[in-house]
């Protein structure tokens, strides 16, 4: 399973989940929800350098997982719409 992590809001979902996707400078973003989406876009500069403070451990906005594995999962609820 791999999961991402959305650099706006900074949840973490499956990809196949996500709610919409962004390729910004050759990466891909991915995002919990449309509005998330919408901020990214008017400004990725801005999201990105707080994202890769925060979140960023190895450079990947991607982490994979295996069956059994503990992970932050988001519940499936999507508070931003």
């Amino acid at each position: 399973m791999v999961v991402v992590r959305d650099p706006v809001c900074g949840m973490v979902f499956v990809k196949e989940d996500a709610a919409g996707k962004t390729v910004y400078k050759n990466e891909e973003y991915y995002f919990c929800a449309p509005s998330c989406k919408k901020s990214f876009d008017g400004d990725p500069e801005k999201y990105l350098a707080a994202f890769n403070v925060k979140h960023s451990r190895d450079g990947k906005t991607e982490m994979n997982y295996d069956k059994g594995e503990e992970n932050e999962k988001d519940n499936g609820v999507r508070e931003h719409d």
